[in-house]
């Protein structure tokens, strides 16, 4: 059985990766390349910040 800290950590996992793929398709409809950077570069910092999150605050409301 896994743990709540590994349950969430994929699911934050899992958010961050439809957050990142979700900045990708907005950064292709805009037409400013500053714009575009950051929402790449707001893309990945969600893709490492989600999972981290996940892995703390899910135990801390399911407690473990």
């Amino acid at each position: 059985m896994m743990s709540l800290s590994v349950i969430g950590g994929i699911a934050g996992l899992l958010l961050g990766v439809g957050s990142l793929i979700f900045s990708r398709m907005l950064a292709g409809r805009v037409d400013l390349p500053e714009t575009r950077k950051a929402l790449h570069i707001s893309g990945i910092i969600q893709l490492i910040f989600f999972p981290v999150a996940g892995w703390f605050v899910v135990p801390l409301l399911f407690g473990e």
